[in-house]
């Protein structure tokens, strides 16, 4: 810091909380079993955690608890750990009653129960040469992690991992999970590295705007529309988890195939099945025809499959095809002996990049994406339409908690939103007018998992971008008023909350 010939000192950022908005609700059907056992139907993203909870809460073996998962209606996190409970309370009551019970949330409780991300209060204090160049950093950074532990101990580990894309210098932190009387936060898309993100780009943009180093022609000549265009690189560090899979092929030459993922509706079970036809082809035998037509993925159950663990951090497709991958060799490597045998006696036989540009008009606080421009590095994708739409959706909810949806509480720490009414997701109004999105293929890699890169969490990092084009556009909306004032130009620093939403854009426009 000593080396610095300006310093900003503390100086403050706030980040909301952001809601699941699954499309089907924490949900859950038990049925008592014989042997004293007990079946659970759960929408849940680890059937291993809720087994060894079940087991636990009634007393009785894991191996008396089968949890079966076919597919889960959105997760994005929210199906992690807070499904647990739900399929904890169905279990004991069907067990206790010897009778079925399903149990699901409605909107409102499901919104008030189910936590969200971490909201945080950042303060930080930077020193910067005149040519930009930055010499030590510093966040004292307050993360709210609601009434209970839940994953918020490992929120540090992946802002850093974010915030350190940058050459800060000298770099440190100080970082407190807190307790508080709010809902208990869980995972979220992208937990604490979309955050890390934008207090890193949020830092930047104050230096930039203290050094006054950006100029646009377009607002200069506009007074009611602004625009503005921002360039964000984005780091994303993944962490690959082992993970079972067994293929078994059946008298018919039909083939049933079982993964330790989950069908969130990202995309696996199809890739999945891809892999599987690929893997087989190689036996090359007469009459397989349409070989995907052949293949089906059997649902999750905790039984049949040990050791599933949890569905999340963007590479349980990679992982799950590996696996999967595998044992399809072994089965070549047995059939192809089998088929020479026979042939013998019987003669024949992964890094993402994004241009975007908004615009805000003046008088009401409407941000508009005109267009964004997204290539993104896939390595080679086992799936590239599967990995578009994930691209794609991660962005549009990343737009959602940086420039719409505010997850409130009250003083009684009780969330108040209840529904799309007061609480406001993307919508069709809300995706850029024209949205481009080219996937990369890098080639071969012989140290990642087929080669293949996770699209599921990384694109919603790039949405920090529409964040700081609006506030660009803020900036430039400022000078625009102090020029018709006549008054010095130079002081444009501010703070643009997260979310962005049409009010505050308004408010800190300064025209009313």
């Amino acid at each position: 810091m000593a080396e610095a010939d300006h310093k900003i000192l503390s100086a403050e950022i706030k980040l909301g909380s952001q809601y699941y908005f699954y499309m089907e609700t924490q949900t859950a059907l038990a049925v008592p079993d014989e042997d004293n056992c007990i079946v659970v139907y759960s929408s849940i993203q680890a059937p291993e955690y809720a087994e060894s909870t079940i087991s636990r809460c009634l007393g009785i073996p894991e191996h008396n608890v089968c949890v079966i998962t076919r597919r889960v209606g959105g997760g994005f996190g929210g199906k992690a750990m807070k499904a647990i409970p739900v399929a904890t309370a169905c279990a004991l009551a069907a067990y206790n009653l010897r009778r079925p019970v399903r149990m699901y949330m409605n909107w409102k409780t499901d919104m008030k129960t189910t936590g969200g991300r971490h909201p945080m209060e950042v303060t930080y204090n930077v020193g910067f040469k005149e040519d930009g160049k930055i010499t030590a950093l510093h966040l004292d950074i307050l993360i709210n992690a609601g009434i209970g532990t839940d994953i918020s101990p490992i929120i540090p580990l992946f802002m850093v991992g974010a915030i350190k894309k940058y050459d800060w210098g000298a770099f440190s932190f100080d970082i407190k999970v807190c307790r508080t009387n709010h809902s208990s936060k869980s995972a979220m898309r992208g937990p604490g590295e979309v955050q890390g993100t934008f207090i890193s780009e949020a830092v930047i943009e104050h230096v930039a705007s203290v050094l006054s180093m950006d100029v646009d022609s377009f607002n200069m000549c506009n007074k009611w529309r602004q625009r503005g265009i921002s360039r964000v690189p984005i780091v994303h560090e993944v962490l690959l988890r082992s993970n079972p899979g067994k293929v078994s092929i059946l008298g018919d030459g039909s083939v049933a195939v079982e993964v330790g993922g989950i069908e969130l509706g990202q995309g696996l079970w199809t890739k999945v099945k891809q892999m599987t036809a690929f893997s087989l082809s190689a036996i090359k035998c007469d009459g397989m025809g349409d070989f995907l037509d052949k293949i089906r993925i059997i649902q999750a159950n905790t039984l049949s499959l040990i050791q599933e663990g949890l569905t999340a951090g963007s590479t349980t497709s990679e992982c799950s095809c590996e696996a999967v991958r595998i044992c399809c060799n072994i089965l070549v490597e047995r059939l192809t002996r089998i088929k020479e045998n026979l042939q013998e006696q019987m003669g024949s036989v992964e890094w993402g990049i994004l241009i975007l540009e908004v615009e805000v008009n003046l008088l009401t606080g409407q941000t508009t994406i005109l267009q964004s421009d997204i290539i993104y590095d896939c390595g080679q994708s086992l799936n590239p339409a599967v990995d578009l739409g994930q691209i794609e959706g991660a962005f549009v909810q990343g737009i959602g908690f940086f420039m719409l949806e505010e997850y409130l509480s009250n003083s009684d720490g009780l969330v108040i939103p209840e529904g799309t009414w007061t609480y406001k997701i993307p919508t069709i109004e809300t995706i850029p007018r024209q949205f481009n999105v080219e996937i990369m293929n890098s080639g071969h890699h012989k140290k990642r998992l087929l080669s293949s890169k996770a699209s599921g969490e990384p694109p919603l990092l790039l949405a920090v971008l529409v964040h700081c084009a609006t506030r660009a556009v803020i900036k430039e909306a400022r000078k625009q008023l102090l020029r018709w004032k006549g008054l010095n130009e130079s002081d444009s620093t501010f703070q643009l909350e997260v979310p962005a939403t049409m009010s505050i854009v308004k408010k800190l426009q300064c025209l009313l």
